[in-house]
């Protein structure tokens, strides 16, 4: 019967919570028509945060002529996305280093970081992850990301390079070769890549095997 108490409190007190007033806060930049901040506050007090949060990164050139056109897009500038529950932070968490550059992202549960957190280093070659539950570092994540040439670029050229590559115990990275080439400068641009790749593993201390491997490079133009 205690148990039943105490959970149909806990019930109550949380509908209360959700149920509570807010009223939308929005801020923009200094003689700008783009929004720096937007978020929720209880009405109760006018100030504690309760929902979305979201902040965002200065766009530049003439960013009120594009609002007024309806054209901006406001979600590719931010810089911060949370939520808050009562004043804390309670749910997914996102931060970004530039516009679209992922830079941390994780959950919060009452204030408290919970479940693994990721972080983006090297340009985005690199993702640490903490586990907050077991409080351990895990190994990282990497990612191959050769550069798309210029030459490329303006043909137009589109497609695939395969390469093979022997990995070391001691994380070098050797025996690069092409096996389905798409032009002389993306071929470089996958050799250059694996041998930075090869740089990170040795940086990061993560523990590498010895073995042979095939990957695919994709060459695609954005729209």
């Amino acid at each position: 019967m205690k148990h039943f108490f105490l959970i149909s409190l806990a019930l109550i007190w949380t509908l209360a919570a959700i149920c509570q007033e807010t009223k939308l806060v929005i801020k923009k930049f200094k003689g700008s028509k783009q929004v720096y901040e937007s978020y929720a506050v209880l009405k109760s007090d006018g100030k504690t945060k309760h929902g979305e949060y979201v902040s965002y990164f200065k766009a530049p050139g003439n960013v009120d002529k594009l609002i007024r056109k309806q054209t901006f897009k406001t979600d590719d500038y931010i810089k911060l996305r949370c939520v808050y529950k009562n004043g804390k932070k309670d749910g997914e968490w996102v931060e970004y280093s530039q516009p679209r550059e992922f830079k941390i992202k994780g959950q919060y549960l009452n204030d408290q970081k919970v479940g693994i957190w990721l972080t983006s280093k090297e340009k985005g070659m690199v993702t640490e992850r903490f586990d907050f539950d077991s409080k351990k570092k895990l190994p990282p994540i990497f990612y191959i990301y050769p550069r798309y040439p210029k030459s490329a670029i303006e043909a137009g050229l589109q497609g695939t390079v395969i390469a093979s590559y022997q990995t070391h115990e001691d994380c070098s990275i050797s025996n690069i070769s092409i096996t389905k080439s798409l032009s002389i400068d993306c071929d470089k641009a996958v050799v250059d890549a694996l041998n930075g790749f090869g740089v990170l593993l040795k940086k990061y201390g993560v523990d590498c095997e010895a073995e042979t491997l095939t990957k695919d490079f994709e060459f695609k133009l954005v729209d």
